[in-house]
């Protein structure tokens, strides 16, 4: 038996496993590109578990790698020979306080399951993702953004509280006025300063019901246009957009014929309403002109929420899930965002997107007031994302077509959201931060003095006590 199986058992209220009890989905995450083996793997019962965990591993020389639903694609939620904090463990919503509009939740709550609890209240998340299956935790450390971002930022812009464990072994409460720093270096932070053991969300009172109105466009840049009248207006409550393919035939791409499409865009602009006040649908689709509108639909806001459910559950269905996910997603200036997704979609096989799609989100720059998330200075952003499930003996060949669009999306001003598949150099890293970048590290430094955070992720510089041993 592994000594440190029973140090750490002894000192925690929750659950140790060892590599022989691993679900071998634990080696893995939603990427399916990268697996690793931990030493030992943790559910943490409480936010003094997670001390006590990451004390004896500072004391070991061993990492600590946080895993929520495992949702990201590169080298998170996951550990190499370290210890695997799987922080679903800590799921309880602690209070719901609905005069001032907020909830404390542990960070291991699913978003699917907050939204269910605080049906009764109508209250919700201002920003929810289109997976509610994955955790608070998880996606405050990535930003969290969704269909109503371009009104209310990310997931992580709506926290008015955060209790974090630092790579110190220290537990810390801090908002955006007390302990700023670590606020802001968790969120959107990649669990690279510490651990979110819980948060203070800050909620919004929710309608009973929702109106979505299927528009379809054939034209991209007719599309841009509207979807900036409609954003610009503050009428809507969610705006969702992608990118289908319509296969045509057969071309030369690169000198080998393949299947080629003809791209449409459809646009779902959603109300929500009370049943005795419907909302005015001349008045709110005046002056759009989609190629046609398809259908309107009237939901309970609850159903609205959960709309993406049964699309995931299809790809569970049909084996695309445990495909390889490598997804670039990218934040475009919006005055470059036409370009590049015209350069890009003629010549992308529809075949790569059956059990994936292209995604498109129309995005306001100064909604977000993250440090760490990191996007265009530009008033207006287009999110677009290329979401492919993949079959693994067909990866390496369909590599170096994504990783020119990584490329070819910083060249034109983009920047990547680092959920998805991220294969950055060091001079990548610095320059997808930016000016930020010293102060991310700074903040490394300070809360995560011996970097046994989340590792292997992005290269920061190496402790100063390892930089000495080493000369």
């Amino acid at each position: 038996m592994d000594p440190l199986y029973r140090l750490i058992q002894d000192r925690i209220e929750g659950v140790v496993s060892t590599p022989d009890q691993l679900d071998p989905a634990q080696s893995t995450n939603f990427g399916n590109l990268h697996h690793w083996t931990p030493r030992l793997v943790v559910e943490p019962k409480s936010a003094q578990d997670v001390q006590s965990v990451v004390r004896i591993a500072r004391e070991h020389g061993l990492n600590v790698a946080t895993r929520g639903s495992a949702h990201s694609q590169s080298r998170l939620g996951i550990s190499d020979g370290g210890i695997l904090l799987s922080m679903t463990s800590m799921r309880n919503v602690l209070s719901v306080n609905a005069a001032e509009g907020t909830a404390d939740v542990e960070s291991g709550v699913v978003w699917r399951d907050l939204v269910r609890h605080l049906l009764p209240w109508n209250l919700a998340p201002p920003v929810l993702t289109n997976n509610l299956s994955v955790t608070v935790g998880g996606t405050l450390a990535m930003a969290g953004v969704g269909v109503a971002s371009f009104r209310y930022g990310t997931q992580g812009d709506n926290v008015a509280e955060l209790d974090v464990v630092t790579g110190s072994g220290d537990l810390i409460t801090c908002d955006p006025s007390r302990n700023a720093d670590l606020f802001w270096g968790s969120i959107a932070g990649m669990g690279q300063v510490g651990v979110i053991t819980r948060a203070r969300l800050r909620l919004r009172r929710t309608k009973t019901m929702t109106r979505t109105y299927y528009l379809l466009y054939d034209d991209l840049r007719r599309f841009l246009e509207d979807a900036l009248l409609a954003m610009d207006r503050e009428e809507w409550d969610h705006l969702e957009s992608w990118a289908s393919p319509c296969p045509q035939g057969t071309k030369p791409v690169a000198g080998v014929r393949q299947v080629f499409a003809r791209w449409f865009y459809p646009f779902h602009l959603t109300v929500e309403f009370d049943p005795g006040n419907p909302p005015d649908d001349s008045k709110l689709l005046r002056g759009l002109r989609p190629y046609d509108h398809l259908y309107t639909d009237d939901l309970p806001t609850i159903d609205f929420f959960e709309r993406m459910i049964p699309i995931f559950d299809l790809w569970k269905r049909g084996g695309t899930w445990e495909h390889v996910h490598a997804w670039v997603e990218t934040i475009l200036p919006w005055e470059r965002a036409a370009d590049l997704i015209e350069a890009v979609l003629p010549d992308l096989p529809p075949s790569i997107l059956v059990g994936g799609h292209v995604l498109l989100w129309p995005a306001k720059g100064k909604t977000s007031r993250s440090r760490l998330f990191m996007r265009p200075a530009a008033e207006n952003l287009v999110g677009f994302g290329v979401l492919p499930a993949i079959p693994s003996r067909f990866w390496e060949q369909a590599r170096p077509m994504l990783d020119n669009l990584s490329r070819l999306s910083t060249i034109m001003g983009g920047k990547r959201y680092l959920s998805g598949y991220i294969d950055f150099g060091p001079e990548e890293w610095r320059e997808h931060f930016g000016d930020q970048w010293a102060s991310f590290c700074d903040l490394k430094r300070r809360f995560d003095p011996d970097s046994i955070l989340n590792p292997g992720f992005i290269p920061f510089p190496a402790p100063r006590a390892t930089r000495r041993a080493a000369g």
